[in-house]
């Protein structure tokens, strides 16, 4: 008998490129049952094709159903002020299947600036820099009714405990230490561009 996979399944590999999502978050999919799977006698995953191929479906209906204005692309506002993290920052954005509107801003007064304009799903920043840091973008962002849509993720090299001495970082932050596995990252992009489509998807609230 062929261990060669059947038409009507996929890898965990070939779905996360149909998908245009990394594989770590296909997997995290899988174990969450929101993806059809199985394991081969060999123990190799596989992934129902059917159901891979409906999910995409429903988000191509949904982005139609949307009109141009709910078509538009993720966007991230990036403050940070070292070249050297706004590239690796980019390098990982590249290694995504979708697009996303990038802004960068070298810090927290330039970053409030961009954020009334851009109106952004994700704010990511760091802690220190000159003259604005990052604790005073997040106490904005957290006092500001018209802000909480927006997701945060704070890059650093302190420790959650040495932040914490230096200023205010609400529980509701997402916080990484730098360097960030690229990895670690894209899985948290996957699942925001999810719930960006979700969030374009729905209806306007009435009245």
């Amino acid at each position: 008998m062929s261990s060669k996979p059947l038409p009507d399944v996929l890898t965990t590999q070939q779905a996360a490129k149909l998908m245009g999502l990394s594989v770590s978050s296909v997997q995290k999919m899988v174990i969450a049952g929101e993806l059809k799977a199985w394991l081969t006698p060999g123990g190799h995953r596989r992934i129902d094709r059917n159901d891979v191929e409906q999910r995409l479906q429903q988000r191509s209906s949904a982005q139609a159903a949307g009109g141009s204005d709910q078509q538009r692309n993720m966007r991230i506002l990036l403050a940070e002020d070292d070249p050297i993290q706004v590239q690796y920052f980019e390098s990982i954005i590249k290694r995504l299947a979708y697009p996303i509107d990038l802004t960068v801003a070298t810090d927290a007064s330039v970053a409030l600036i961009q954020l009334e304009r851009q109106r952004p799903d994700l704010v990511v920043t760091d802690l220190l820099m000159e003259p604005f840091d990052g604790f005073h973008l997040v106490r904005t962002l957290e006092t500001d009714p018209a802000y909480y849509p927006i997701d945060v993720i704070v890059l650093t090299a302190m420790e959650r405990a040495e932040a914490n001495t230096k200023g205010y970082l609400p529980n509701w932050v997402t916080f990484y230490k730098k360097p960030v596995p690229p990895d670690r990252m894209m899985g948290y992009l996957d699942s925001m561009q999810t719930r960006v489509i979700k969030r374009q998807a729905s209806p306007p609230h009435a009245g």
